[in-house]
């Protein structure tokens, strides 16, 4: 269980531990559609879920299944005093943690008129994908990132392995700013090179490329193994 005293790195062991509970989740309830998928299917399958682990942690997740490869985008969630957190879990590289004030400006300029928990879901299930790189943040060495619906800022923490973001930016405001304008290329090639499923070279922190990859899995022998 999360609670609103334990500190975010606390909260990220906790995660990494907890994280392998929602994959042996997922591959019980997809297994079989991963089989006949690849068997039989063209294209790629999306599935979005949630799901509370044993340990009472709260998960939302979005699961991308293909003919060659399953990727599972998982993140997590939890109250404070703030409102809500988001942490996203990937294979290599950093957690990323959205403090509530992105997902309050995310709310605001997409959807203000459903709930905080909608706005969450929305905003995972939209931008679960997302490519990174260095970028200056209030003047201050950063991390920016592109997704779908705009671009995420903030600042690595934790010897670099976590992003706290600390704002969002929609395409509008994005695009005004040309260090951001390059970076919407980035989001296409992470989709060709998702395709193309690449080995990556290392989880360093400074390997960009391999940032937001979630978790590639294999349901099947995941379930099997279970």
């Amino acid at each position: 269980m999360i609670t609103s005293n334990m500190l975010l790195s606390d909260i990220a062991t906790a995660l990494r531990g907890d994280v392998v509970h929602l994959q042996r989740h997922v591959a019980g309830r997809y297994a079989e559609m991963e089989c006949g998928h690849r068997r039989n299917g063209k294209g790629v399958l999306t599935q979005c879920g949630e799901w509370t682990s044993p340990a009472g942690v709260q998960w939302l997740y979005v699961l991308i299944i293909s003919t060659t490869r399953t990727i599972l985008y998982p993140m997590a969630w939890y109250f404070t005093r703030e409102g809500i957190h988001g942490i996203q879990l990937e294979a290599k590289g950093p957690l990323t943690h959205l403090r509530p004030h992105v997902l309050d400006q995310y709310r605001d300029r997409f959807c203000p008129d459903v709930s905080v928990m909608v706005a969450l879901r929305q905003l995972h299930w939209r931008n679960y994908d997302k490519a990174s790189g260095p970028h200056a943040y209030q003047g201050k060495p950063g991390i920016a990132s592109a997704v779908v619906d705009g671009y995420l800022m903030g600042n690595m923490l934790y010897n670099d392995t976590v992003v706290r973001m600390h704002t969002f930016y929609d395409m509008e405001m994005g695009m005004k700013r040309p260090d951001l304008r390059e970076m919407r290329q980035l989001v296409e090639w992470r989709r060709y090179y998702g395709a193309m499923s690449p080995k990556a070279i290392n989880a360093d922190t400074g390997d960009y490329l391999n940032w937001g990859r979630g978790f590639p899995l294999r349901l099947a022998r995941l379930r099997r193994a279970a």
